[in-house]
């Protein structure tokens, strides 16, 4: 009886050596939940999510730096694929977000809070599924003539031929308005892209062009080599009758010397521009694009110089609440959000 107790016992440590063994080697899952690493992508595994980044017209300052950004996301964010999309502009991108054909887009921080608000030109409808996610840059609204034309005022445009920008682009939307707040009535308001803009002044068909783009404009330096630019200021008085009338609008100047043919400071009108995305986007991947934003900052400067202002502290210049994700980032980063851009 005892030999079969004991060769039961015999048996019984076995069947535990064996179970042990096999215990130690099962491969550890360094895949869990709970497993996080320092780099760009919090998620190293998740599966593979493809977006579209609406810019603007080809050639424009969205579409060049749209490019270069979503290079740097899909060389640097795991399983990330963006897209970059030729679009109308802000307003496009803000519909498109919000019909649910485009993740991504850029827009201003005047058209994106109208719309999230259901006020100005999104009069009666809010667009409720964009956020923000960082800010960019300040874009200026610049009026301008050849000298000798004798127009040296923006009230001057009246009975002239004006154009304002592309049809549908932050220029064209915030050119009419200024002439509309000043209550201006040129001869003709024509909506044109920056380079026919440039021929029409330099053939006589148009008299004053409205134009929004970073410090410096490429295409008034390059205008600058063949003519003399005539820089039409804002005065403060008209300056302020705008504001009231536009509250996300800013203000801001030209610094002396920025362009050969101007003759001090010029004031003008500024523009920030944000980017945003759909709210349902993941928070980890949105956090991962905004923190790889920012990691990446000199590349953004390398393919525009107007990223010099996109720094996490810039994002108090944004005007509608921020993606859960992007929150995260800058919270962590320590930075004071404004209460206006995180929903309780």
């Amino acid at each position: 009886m005892k030999k079969y107790i004991v060769l039961i016992l015999i048996i019984v440590l076995l069947i535990t050596i064996v179970g042990c063994s096999a215990n130690n080697n099962v491969p550890v899952d360094n895949t869990s939940s709970n497993n996080t690493q320092d780099s760009n992508s919090t998620a190293p595994n998740r599966e593979l999510t493809r977006m579209l980044l609406g810019t603007s017209s080809a050639g424009g300052t969205y579409y060049v730096l749209g490019g270069g950004w979503a290079k740097i996301m899909n060389d640097n964010v795991n399983n990330v694929d963006i897209a970059v999309e030729v679009t109308g502009g802000p307003n496009t991108n803000i519909q498109l977000i919000e019909n649910g054909d485009m993740e991504l887009g850029y827009a201003t921080t005047w058209l994106a809070g109208e719309a999230y608000s259901g006020e100005g030109w999104a009069e009666g409808k809010k667009y409720s599924e964009i956020r923000a996610m960082y800010p960019m840059y300040s874009s200026i609204l610049y009026i301008y003539t050849l000298k000798g034309s004798g127009i040296t005022s923006v009230y001057e445009c009246e009975g002239k031929n004006v154009s304002v920008g592309a049809p549908g682009a932050t220029s064209d939307m915030a050119g009419r308005a200024v002439l509309d707040v000043l209550g201006i009535k040129p001869k003709s308001i024509s909506s044109l892209p920056t380079d026919a803009q440039i021929n029409a002044l330099k053939d006589g068909t148009v008299d004053v062009n409205f134009g929004i783009t970073g410090l410096p404009a490429p295409w008034l330096l390059d205008l600058e080599t063949t003519h003399e630019v005539e820089y039409i200021p804002l005065k403060q008085e008209e300056i302020n009758k705008i504001l009231e009338a536009y509250p996300y609008w800013a203000q801001g100047v030209v610094p002396e010397g920025t362009y050969k043919h101007q003759t001090g400071d010029i004031p003008v009108l500024t523009f920030w521009n944000m980017a945003i995305a759909d709210k349902d986007i993941p928070d980890d991947i949105v956090y991962d694009l905004v923190k790889t934003t920012f990691d990446h900052h000199e590349e953004l400067v390398a393919i525009d110089p107007t990223s010099e202002s996109t720094i996490p502290e810039n994002v108090i210049n944004c005007s509608i609440p921020l993606h859960p994700g992007a929150l995260k980032y800058y919270e962590e980063s320590g930075i004071e959000v404004p209460d206006k851009l995180i929903i309780k």
